[in-house]
């Protein structure tokens, strides 16, 4: 015989959508804890990240602020470097 149809209510999809952006979860994972099939929760994220559902992106803000800092870092080591060249040209002339 065919498959059972799983219904769900736009309620239960928004938490399994927003359980698998607070945890950080990957849809197979979250199909695999559920037992939904993977293909209906990727609908799912898609359907309510395109209908104004704010989606949450996932920093991590640690690495942020080391590349922040990085950058800042490699900008002063530019504008150094930038003196520097305009330095030693002057001194060649």
């Amino acid at each position: 015989m065919g498959d059972i149809r799983q219904h769900f209510d736009d309620e239960f999809k928004r938490q399994t959508v927003k359980h698998m952006q607070e945890s950080g979860k990957t849809p197979s994972e979250v199909s695999k804890e559920l037992d939904i099939p993977v293909r209906s929760i990727r609908a799912w994220r898609r359907q309510f990240a395109s209908t104004g559902e704010k989606s949450q992106l996932f920093v991590d803000y640690e690495k942020m602020k080391k590349l922040e800092q990085q950058n800042r870092d490699l900008q002063e080591e530019v504008e150094i470097l930038k003196k520097a060249m305009h330095f030693f040209t002057k001194s060649r002339d």
